[in-house]
């Protein structure tokens, strides 16, 4: 844990943990219920120093007597993992712990981060790291490769990627839902992610969410981005594209019919045109945002992550050629999860993406197939979010918020357990009911 946290955070880890304890024995012995203090406050005073501390009722990360020790078994687990799996004990292997740990930082909360999402210890950036270390009992590991496939960017494995000394040595891929509306006040947690980092070996790839105006995606994806070159057939092109956004042809208007009395007219078009593609021109020069958003490049849902998976990491990792892989699972991606859900006060929950059993079935299946090209078919995963469904009424109103329906999630993670031990034909062969 040393190697990817700070002696300060581990030290306040560790004294909150003594102290907790105290607490539960005296506890004991009055019969009263354990405590359970808000951990992200916590850390903000105390490790962070920040001036404003969140409220505690406000806090969705807990901590008591026994987080500390599940925290450090969930990273040791992945530890083990890696050894067995290096020495060619086990093939691949898959680590079903809690509490998760991607977004937990080098000092646990990242500068400016309002919540530690429900993470203590960074167990998949722990197994990266123990994996590069030195060890004479196993074989050693030169590159290492992360790979990300939950909801929410893995923003505290990100900050620790690019705080390793050897940044060659590891690779960091990220596919989330990704939504930071500063103008309406609304952010995805967490609100990151949208930016590559080539020099640290980080790919980012931030998809926009189903609640965002589909059309509205598609047309910005679609839209070409005007450069300011002096190219002849390049502005040709703008001028066609900004007339037939600014007018409509007449179907009347073809060869047959042409009037010379009509130039007039086509010389007014013309100036329009000109008109129209400056101030195409400075609008995008002067307003980035009219650009295409990284996260509408390729639309949303399923298909907007199969298309990632398959453009943006398949050939990176390849090219990367590591010799271990690892793996973020996070399955709060799977449709009705309500990790993935934009919540509003009335209760009404509306979903981000709609990923399928099959889905991650599919991921595993392509990602074992780049890890029995370069590292014999090396896969460590390592749960990160998954939480369930709530029952919801025609409204979409959530009916019972208390219980959470997990079938969904378990059934994704048998997918992928599949998968890792035969990726052949594993989507053929287990078929979604519906």
């Amino acid at each position: 844990l040393s190697r990817v946290h700070s002696a300060e955070y581990l030290t306040f880890v560790n004294n909150l943990s003594k102290e907790l304890e105290k607490r539960h024995q005296e506890e004991n012995q009055t019969k009263n219920a354990p405590s359970v203090v808000p951990f992200t406050p916590m850390v903000q005073r105390t490790v962070m120093r920040e001036p404003t501390i969140k409220k505690g009722s406000h806090s969705d990360t807990s901590f008591s007597s026994g987080s500390l020790r599940a925290a450090r078994r969930a990273a040791g687990a992945v530890k083990h993992a890696v050894d067995c799996v290096l020495v060619g004990r086990s093939r691949n292997a898959f680590c079903i712990v809690r509490p998760p740990g991607h977004h937990a930082g080098v000092n646990g909360l990242l500068d400016g981060g309002e919540s530690c999402g429900f993470c203590i210890f960074n167990n998949v950036a722990a197994g990266a790291m123990h994996a590069l270390s030195d060890e004479n009992h196993r074989p050693k590991c030169e590159r290492c490769a992360i790979v990300d496939i939950d909801v929410h960017h893995g923003n505290g494995t990100e900050e620790i990627v690019k705080k390793c000394d050897h940044p060659g040595r590891l690779f960091f891929f990220s596919v989330h839902l990704y939504d930071n509306d500063k103008r309406k006040g609304f952010k995805f947690y967490p609100g990151t992610g949208n930016e590559d980092d080539v020099a640290h070996n980080v790919i980012n790839v931030p998809i926009a969410p189903l609640w965002k105006d589909t059309h509205s995606a598609r047309s910005m994806s679609r839209s070409p981005v005007i450069e300011n070159r002096h190219n002849t057939r390049n502005k040709t092109k703008q001028k066609a594209a900004a007339f037939a956004t600014d007018t409509a042809v007449s179907e009347s208007s073809t060869e047959k019919d042409f009037d010379p009395s009509t130039s007039s007219q086509d010389q007014e078009n013309e100036k329009r045109l000109d008109e129209a593609t400056s101030s195409n021109q400075s609008q995008v020069l002067q307003n980035p945002a009219k650009q295409a958003q990284p996260s509408f490049l390729y639309g949303t849902g399923r298909d907007a992550y199969r298309q990632s998976i398959q453009q943006r990491l398949l050939p990176a990792l390849r090219a990367f050629n590591p010799d271990l892989i690892l793996v973020s699972l996070g399955l709060d991606a799977s449709g009705g999860d309500v990790g993935n859900a934009r919540h509003y006060r009335s209760g009404k929950e509306v979903q981000g993406i709609d990923l399928k059993p099959e889905d991650y079935a599919w991921t595993t299946k392509k990602i074992m197939e780049v890890a029995d090209i370069c590292c014999q078919g090396r896969v460590v995963s390592v749960l990160e979010g998954g939480y369930g469904s709530t029952k919801v009424s025609n409204e979409n109103i959530a009916t019972d918020g208390n219980k959470l329906d997990k079938s969904t999630i378990s059934e994704c993670a048998m997918r992928h357990l599949h998968a890792l031990i035969d990726p052949q034909n594993v989507e053929k062969r287990h078929q979604t009911k519906m």
